[in-house]
């Protein structure tokens, strides 16, 4: 399975580090990256963090593997498994016709077993390397996991991966300086070196229009989480929810994201509140079907 590499664009208008605003070439660039985009067309994989539960052991995983394909998903994303081979995972995957578009893995394997790290998902043809988050809440903080984690993402970008950073609310807090932490780590970085995944979810919760940050951010981003959000009618609590049951306007999200070029768009279901994850899933895919035609 040949892994997919990254192509990075940037948006006309906007400036980057150092001020350098985009030119020609780089509109040109877009306009390619929109045909390629067009006709390969966006696919919806299913994050399965969502079913972490029945993803601990290899009896667990093949058999997750097969209902996701049940569902209706060709794309996977591996996230929040317990131990197995990579030679496995391959096996089960190919079994079931399934592909996987990135994964989780912990900043201590992208960083200390870098070459390791490229060699599993060269194999499993997985070409974007995702962590799930880092606690960073001081500039100092935030500079120190740039110092870790940028040479091995560089390792990766010239192996032909890629790293993404995923968000949750967290990075959009800010920092002693008035600058928020993800904002620094956008600054300090090259989109070949640090690009995202953004939580649709955690950034409306964060308070953020997801269709202006992805737009903004169109060079950094190919794989976004897709969530829904709804409110419990008591406690006033926001909640997770299936795509199209909650109150995000996903017509918008999921428009703005081809238009933006994304490559994967993951459904994630952090909590599923008594509902079976798997069911949750087909829901979710099922509605995506239904109401926005992919």
């Amino acid at each position: 399975m040949k892994a997919v590499k990254a192509i990075y664009i940037s948006k006309t208008g906007n400036c980057i580090k150092k001020n350098i605003c985009y030119n020609n070439e780089k509109r040109l660039e877009l306009s390619e990256k929109n045909r390629e985009q067009e006709e390969r067309g966006m696919e919806i994989a299913a994050q399965l963090y969502t079913v972490r539960a029945k993803t601990q052991t290899e009896a667990d995983i093949a058999e997750t593997l097969r209902k996701v394909k049940e569902i209706g998903y060709d794309w996977v994303q591996i996230s929040g498994f317990g131990k197995c081979s990579p030679e496995f995972l391959r096996d089960e995957m190919e079994k079931n016709g399934l592909r996987a578009c990135a994964t989780h893995t912990p900043l201590e394997r992208i960083a200390d077993d870098t070459e390791k790290v490229i060699a599993e998902h060269k194999m499993l043809g997985i070409p974007y390397v995702g962590l799930g988050y880092y606690a960073a809440k001081t500039t100092e903080e935030a500079k120190g996991f740039l110092k870790r984690i940028i040479p091995a993402a560089k390792k990766l970008h010239d192996s032909g991966l890629q790293f993404v950073y995923h968000n949750h609310f967290m990075e959009f807090a800010r920092m002693e300086n008035g600058q928020r932490v993800l904002d620094y780590y956008i600054e300090q970085t090259t989109p070949e070196e640090f690009s995202l995944l953004p939580d649709i979810y955690w950034l409306q919760f964060a308070g953020l229009s997801p269709e202006k940050f992805m737009k903004e951010h169109a060079d950094r981003i190919q794989v976004i989480h897709l969530k829904d959000m709804k409110i419990d009618g008591e406690s006033g609590e926001r909640r997770f929810a299936e795509i199209y049951n909650g109150n995000m306007d996903y017509d918008s999200i999921l428009k703005t994201a081809e238009q933006t070029a994304v490559r994967f768009a993951a459904v994630e279901q952090d909590e599923c509140y008594g509902t079976d994850p798997f069911e949750s899933l087909r829901i979710s895919r099922k509605n995506i079907r239904e109401r926005y035609g992919i």
